[in-house]
């Protein structure tokens, strides 16, 4: 049975925010932050780090956001009750994962250039890419501190986005409910 063109972009369009929100935060967490020691002068560095950073969030906001609307409105029309009793519940862990995702990813973007509009306007003084100077303002470093946590809590959420969409995805693929349902999407 060949695949709708529209129910197929979707998910392509879903899967490529995921792998583009997931590849570049793991990329910034492992590779960028812990090479910006390598900047001598602690101030450089984190004009670098947070320039590299928010130059990235705007693609981080689309893929994640292309992610949201894929899923929000394909769960709008099909809640996996018609599929099966499993499948349901991945949607409502699904559901849940996309929340934290979006809400930890709103709140580090919002922390992420109050850094960055400190550190390129006022100029703060980092020990790494993730963790601010001894001398650094109470606010950086507090806000810093966030920013990280939630950084690896979003990488949970999206890994969990990634492993509960493949579940659902086998889930779904096996159900001949699902095959008959899908005969009639777009």
């Amino acid at each position: 049975m060949p695949t709708p063109t529209l129910t197929t972009s979707a998910y392509v369009l879903h899967n490529l925010g995921l792998a583009a929100g997931f590849g570049g935060s793991l990329f910034g967490r492992v590779a960028l932050n812990p090479s910006a020691k390598l900047i001598n002068d602690k101030q450089d560095r984190a004009k670098i780090v947070n320039a590299a950073w928010n130059g990235y969030n705007i693609i981080n906001a689309l893929g994640v956001g292309a992610t949201a609307i894929t899923w929000f409105f394909g769960r709008s029309k099909i809640n996996g009750r018609s599929i099966s009793p499993v499948a349901h519940k991945l949607v409502i862990a699904k559901d849940f994962l996309m929340g934290a995702t979006l809400v930890s990813g709103l709140v580090n973007l919002i922390g992420g250039g109050f850094l960055a509009k400190r550190a390129l306007g006022d100029g703060i003084a980092m020990e790494s890419g993730s963790k601010a100077a001894d001398d650094a303002p109470q606010d950086v470093k507090s806000t810093t501190k966030l920013v990280n946590w939630l950084g690896v809590f979003n990488l949970a959420t999206m890994a969990g986005l990634i492993g509960v969409s493949t579940w659902l995805d086998n889930t779904a693929m096996t159900s001949s409910k699902w095959k008959l349902i899908a005969r009639v999407l777009p």
